[in-house]
């Protein structure tokens, strides 16, 4: 038989994790942990980063979440995406990029690659 309860908000989830409950923690893993990893393996193609960004979105929310809880003003979704957006882009930059050379007569000898 299919299970009909409504799901606890994300908000109230974040207050639990607030308090220090982490199967609160595991339940927003469970329902956004996927769309952070997507988020995150389409900004680095890299399937060990990406799970590493998971783990560090969600060790931050756990660690930030007390903090947040009263002014949070947009969703806790939009919070964990952005958290992630910005962890997957800090990995991105600290990445070593090849370097590209240019013919004589360029006017850049080399460019590194994806600098901006």
């Amino acid at each position: 038989m299919p299970d009909h309860r409504i799901p606890e908000p994300d908000q109230s989830l974040l207050v639990r994790v607030a308090q220090g409950d982490a199967e609160a923690l595991a339940q927003l893993q469970q329902r956004h942990g996927g769309t952070v990893y997507a988020l995150a393996y389409g900004i680095l193609v890299d399937a060990a980063q990406a799970d590493e960004v998971v783990a560090e979105t969600f060790a931050f929310a756990w660690q930030r979440a007390a903090q947040v809880t009263e002014s949070l003003t947009g969703s806790v979704f939009a919070w964990l995406t952005g958290i992630a957006r910005s962890q997957a882009r800090a990995l991105l930059q600290s990445r070593d990029w090849p370097v590209r050379w240019f013919p004589a007569g360029h006017s850049r000898l080399h460019q590194t690659v994806g600098a901006s």
